[in-house]
């Protein structure tokens, strides 16, 4: 092969080299826009290893303007100096100059968007701080005042602990002269088993005529049935029988007359098992109520409004 030929291949994978260079320039743009820290290095699909990517870029830049250098040197040593040719290198001299300015300006921009992106990120971090201290701050004014509400609760407490020991003894004594009441009276229920429906007032004479025509005649064949089953039979709603067999097993408690019953289904007692395992002040409490409006609208006269006394009587009488 002649010196011509040889340095003619020599100056073609010089080119093809810095070629290969100017891909790796871009290659390294393409790995600092992704955010990527780290890029593999290649040659077509042989994996040379890995390099930090602002390293990549500055070793491929390097690497093409050396490469360039060799190769622009090896043209103007081994070729004569051709016009054409020589136009050719300025053009690809202005490409390179182009290629480094763009480099340079995305590098630039690159860290800008970094400065900028560490701005923000400095900006939300105060942001997030002055947050913090503001809610601290609210956090110690509300446990300061909780504390102070506190201590006016302890004070209220403290007041209130002779009066709660006061009451309490006093319900003491009530419950007791309640329980010597009940042993020295003994009263007759309103109803029994055997009571016939027309003597009961919690049913209607109608109702009372289509339980007979189904063979339901007293008290405790009333109770005996099932209520959706007497419905059923007798065409009234489920409710009224319900609440009339409640009213019956309630009557059937001595010291419980109708106005009484209609005040213990009102608060939900409707068996006299629920009634025996009611505490007397709390149902007391419950039937109160309803017993002062009752008073008011007429309903029931005032003698007639229970009292507590009454009512730990009826429950000891269901008790029973």
């Amino acid at each position: 092969m002649s010196t011509n030929g040889k340095k003619g291949t020599v100056t073609w994978i010089l080119a093809f080299l810095t070629f290969l260079a100017i891909l790796n320039v871009f290659n390294a743009i393409i790995h600092l826009n992704s955010n990527s820290s780290m890029a593999d290095l290649r040659i077509f699909n042989i994996a040379l290893g890995s390099l930090n990517t602002e390293a990549y870029l500055w070793v491929s830049i390097i690497a093409t303007f050396l490469l360039f250098g060799a190769t622009s040197f090896s043209i103007y040593r081994g070729f004569p100096a051709d016009p054409h040719m020589l136009q050719r290198l300025v053009k690809v001299e202005e490409n390179l100059a182009f290629n480094a300015n763009m480099i340079e300006n995305t590098q630039i921009g690159f860290f800008r968007k970094l400065e900028e992106n560490e701005k923000a990120n400095d900006e939300f971090f105060r942001k997030i701080t002055t947050s913090l201290e503001d809610v601290k701050k609210d956090a110690s004014e509300n446990s300061a005042k909780q504390q102070k509400a506190m201590q006016k609760i302890e004070e209220v407490n403290k007041k209130n602990a002779g009066t709660i020991t006061k009451q309490t003894k006093e319900l003491t004594n009530i419950k007791k002269k309640i329980e010597n009441i009940a042993k020295e009276t003994a009263q007759k229920a309103k109803l029994t088993s055997q009571t016939k429906l027309e003597k009961f007032k919690g049913v209607s004479p109608r109702l009372a005529n289509k339980l007979n025509q189904i063979q339901i005649k007293t008290v405790s064949e009333l109770l005996a049935s099932d209520s959706a089953s007497i419905a059923e039979k007798a065409f009234e709603p489920v409710e009224t029988i319900s609440r009339a067999q409640a009213t019956a097993q309630l009557l059937m408690v001595p010291g419980v007359d109708e106005k009484h019953a209609q005040l213990l289904v009102k608060v939900g007692i409707t068996s006299r098992r629920e009634l025996a395992n009611q505490d007397p002040v709390q149902l007391y409490r419950s039937i109160a109520g309803i017993a002062r409006t009752y008073v008011e609208q007429g309903r029931m006269s005032a003698r007639k409004a229970p009292t507590i006394e009454d009512v730990s009587s009826w429950i000891k009488q269901a008790q029973l």
